[in-house]
């Protein structure tokens, strides 16, 4: 049976080149659906497999009515309509794959439609509006969505855009056609967090983790590693949680680039899940480039981390501040906490004589959430640096005692 595979377009405006993407597919072995999301203009160039009014309805409308609405409130409503298609036809078991092809309205009004089919399902945009001077954070999000810079503007299939265009119908054919497993089994499944700043502790407590049979996830707490995180333990996949590096939270309070938003460490406790936290590099702030460095953050203690980024020390007083978020949101969680506090550095350059020292802002975080910390959330404290074997040897051990004990309940 053919791989039926969505193509997703404006057709007033990108008629002719979802027809030659639809070509493209059959030809390669599969089947396009091609879907209309156009919400102005007429269809030309293409037959849709599903028109516009049918988006329409799926979002509770008509054509008609998305027609008098603004540009912006008329690409919600058909992201909701597409949304409802896209699932409906994964789940009858009739859609193995989707390619949309848009500028910027095209791109971000499949974008989030694709957040709602599952992990593992090809998805791919092909858009000169996703290149890279734009944030991709709106249209990737936490997904697995695979973003195509178009190089050149869609209007018309040349010598250039018939390269792209006949590469991403082969690329999501392909992905489509990959003997995969797209089934998440939850079970002895551990999510991890793991920085460049604590890559050497978090391999040690995997390797522990797995010799007792667990499979240990890791995400990069990159913002949208830690979404992923938590909208994946609110799916129910993970027995338990090593949140080595809690980093997001100091971004998301005080500005950082990597910012995982308000629902960083909450998914695990509302499922009343064992957790193993670390303060791991909350001591700092992902920034600028060295010389481009906000005049405010040049007296501050930073590390050049690589060409594009530095590490700027987060202050006591912002140190205060994560202690009593995390406080929060460790008293709300309805299962086993243990805090883990590395008492020699929370960071690979904050140790004894390092960089990004600063043992007292260290103190301020310890005393800060110790004082706010329900007596229900346990606290160990270890003479020792974030990455010592001996702390991760630690970590990994009261995990597994947590684990163990739920497991006799």
């Amino acid at each position: 049976m053919r791989k039926a595979i969505a193509v997703i377009a404006t057709l007033d405006t990108k008629g002719p080149e979802a027809l030659y993407l639809s070509r493209r597919i059959r030809a390669g072995g599969g089947q396009p659906v091609v879907i209309d999301v156009g919400m102005r203009g007429t269809p030309y160039g293409a037959r849709p497999d599903i028109s516009r009014e049918a988006v329409a309805r799926e979002a509770g409308t008509s054509a008609r009515a998305v027609r008098m609405l603004g540009r912006g409130a008329a690409v919600e409503v058909m992201q909701r309509g597409l949304a409802r298609i896209l699932t409906g036809l994964h789940a009858r078991g009739k859609l193995a794959g989707a390619l949309a092809v848009g500028g910027s309205d095209g791109a971000i009004l499949a974008a989030t439609a694709m957040h709602a089919l599952p992990f593992g399902v090809p998805k791919m945009i092909l858009s000169p509006a996703t290149q890279g001077q734009t944030p991709f954070g709106p249209y990737v999000g936490s997904s697995d969505i695979v973003i195509r810079h178009s190089v050149v503007d869609i209007l018309g299939i040349n010598q250039l855009s018939r390269v792209i265009f006949d590469q991403s119908a082969a690329a999501v054919l392909a992905m489509a056609e990959a003997p995969v497993d797209l089934k998440l089994r939850p079970g002895k499944v551990i999510a991890a967090t793991m920085y460049g700043n604590t890559t050497p502790a978090v391999m040690l407590a995997k390797k522990i983790l797995e010799r007792r049979g667990y499979e240990v996830i890791v995400f990069h707490p990159n913002g949208t590693g830690g979404q992923a995180m938590e909208g994946l333990i609110a799916q129910g996949l993970f027995e338990g949680v090593l949140d080595y590096t809690t980093h997001e939270i100091s971004d998301h309070l005080f500005g950082g680039f990597h910012s995982a938003g308000p629902g960083r460490l909450e998914a695990a406790g509302r499922l009343g899940l064992p957790q193993l936290v670390v303060p791991g590099c909350v001591d700092f702030l992902i920034r600028e480039s060295q010389r481009s460095l906000p005049a405010r953050y040049r007296r501050r203690k930073s590390y050049h981390f690589n060409p594009v980024i530095s590490l700027v020390r987060t202050s006591r007083a912002e140190m205060r501040s994560v202690a009593r978020a995390m406080a929060g949101k460790l008293n709300a969680a309805l299962g086993p906490v243990t805090l883990l506090i590395p008492q020699r550095g929370f960071s690979m350059y904050a140790g004894p004589g390092g960089r990004m020292r600063d043992a007292q802002g260290d103190a301020e975080f310890i005393r800060t959430i110790k004082a706010r910390l329900s007596s229900r959330v346990r606290v160990v404290e270890q003479d020792a640096h974030i990455n010592d074997p001996r702390f991760a040897r630690l970590a990994a051990s009261l995990l597994l005692e947590m684990l163990a004990q739920a497991c006799t309940r």
